[in-house]
């Protein structure tokens, strides 16, 4: 076996390869979205130098418990100074070395956390009847382009609305398994 200690790729692909993660049925569809990275900005908001530098990256700094499309890219509120990046995996070095540099001389930073979150979508006719049964959020009033970190079952998660008739879920890598056999154990009836 080679030594995965000196590896620059991936090990697994995904947390939920073992799964056939393309779930669709009439009422009701489940896919985890792969290749995608994952990067952690830090900066504060009211620092007008960490606005202009991630102007300059492309990015537009999210309100809070908000979304901004930036072309290819997501930029999700997580705290006051800290935002999550999703982009495509293969442009991910390229950006967090841009980044870096755009902050070379602010209190701000960015750092790729790709091995840590697992990206599932969920929609159709019933996929809110499908997340009523792991969180009693009312999913429905989550507005578009808004962000909510919660528990899904026991699965702490991080989920927003980019469209009108589906959710995506961020879970950390290490509690994909749990929740996907959640989503499969409440979405069992809609199959």
């Amino acid at each position: 076996m080679d030594n995965l200690a000196n590896s620059n790729t991936p090990v697994y692909e995904s947390a939920l390869e073992k799964y056939s993660t393309g779930t669709v049925f009439d009422n009701l569809q489940i896919r985890e979205k792969k290749k995608l990275a994952y990067i952690i900005i830090r900066g504060k908001q009211e620092d007008d130098g960490f606005i202009d530098a991630m102007h300059s990256l492309g990015l537009s700094v999210p309100r809070p418990t908000n979304i901004t499309n930036n072309n290819d890219k997501q930029c999700i509120w997580i705290s006051p100074d800290e935002f999550l990046l999703i982009s495509d995996y293969i442009s991910k070095d390229e950006f967090i070395n841009k980044a870096n540099t755009a902050f070379e001389n602010i209190f701000a930073y960015a750092i790729d956390n790709s091995g840590s979150y697992t990206n599932i979508s969920i929609s159709g006719t019933r996929y809110l009847d499908v997340m009523a049964k792991l969180s009693p959020y009312n999913y429905k009033k989550l507005e578009i382009d808004c962000v909510l970190s919660t528990n899904l079952a026991k699965a702490p998660s991080i989920i927003f609305r980019t469209g009108e008739d589906s959710l995506t879920i961020l879970v950390r890598f290490s509690f994909a398994d749990y929740l996907w056999q959640m989503i499969g154990n409440a979405s069992t009836e809609y199959k």
